[in-house]
């Protein structure tokens, strides 16, 4: 055998375990320290309240839109309350045309709920769930042009043959977008979510936007107006 090429492959061979050492170390370290920045982020909004607008769309036109204000209570949960909304639609009031549309929005309304749900159990991820994304997830660089990024893409994250994709600031470990491709009914379902950072505070979710089967259904949220309130 060529003894360049032996020496080569021994070199390889050598070189392999600490190249899988490093892999793993990076991703623990990106692991802890996303983890970190999660819990930071999320006790500094808790101290904030703001606006959000959610727009409600079928077959790409719009059918309702909703403003609210929102807030944490005492217990850290999410308070709403509604500023402004468009109008219910007119239903048939009578016969048969009455009931079909009565099912056909109790249907509709059925599904929002149901996106709604399913957007807020990627959100929530248990931590057992995270960790196993973290771990299995591929890690790589991305640069923009306004900043440096790590990749973190992961498959199986809650559903087989479901994705997460999670693009974090590459040094301050902030969300900058998430992408999820998952289904519902055996229909697919697209999430997409962009982050901002409030001027000395903590990330937001600036925008969410969910797709169900193409464009059959559109959810876009947008939240706006932070501001702390005087205690």
């Amino acid at each position: 055998m060529n003894t360049r090429l032996l020496t080569l492959r021994r070199a390889v061979a050598l070189l392999a375990p600490f190249v899988l050492l490093t892999a793993v170390a990076i991703s623990a370290q990106i692991d802890r320290q996303f983890a970190q920045a999660q819990q930071r982020n999320a006790l500094a909004l808790k101290k904030y309240q703001w606006k959000s607008r959610t727009e409600i769309r079928k077959d790409g036109e719009t059918k309702k839109v909703q403003v609210a204000l929102m807030r944490y209570d005492s217990d850290g949960n999410v308070e709403k309350t509604v500023i402004s909304s468009t109008p219910e639609p007119e239903m048939p009031r009578f016969g048969l045309r009455k009931a079909v549309a009565k099912k056909k929005m109790g249907d509709f309304k059925e599904t929002l709920e149901a996106l709604e749900a399913l957007a807020r159990s990627y959100s929530e991820l248990p931590p057992d769930r995270m960790q196993r994304f973290m771990e299995t997830s591929t890690i790589t660089p991305e640069l923009t042009a306004q900043h440096k990024l790590v990749r973190i893409a992961g498959r199986d994250v809650l559903r087989p043959g479901d994705s997460m994709t999670v693009s974090v600031d590459a040094v301050s470990r902030k969300q900058r977008r998430i992408e999820i491709q998952t289904w519902l009914d055996q229909k697919p379902v697209m999430i997409v979510s962009e982050f901002q950072d409030l001027p000395q505070g903590p990330t937001y979710m600036a925008r969410s936007r969910i797709s169900y089967d193409g464009n059959s259904i559109g959810m876009i949220a947008e939240n706006f107006d932070y501001e702390r309130p005087a205690r």
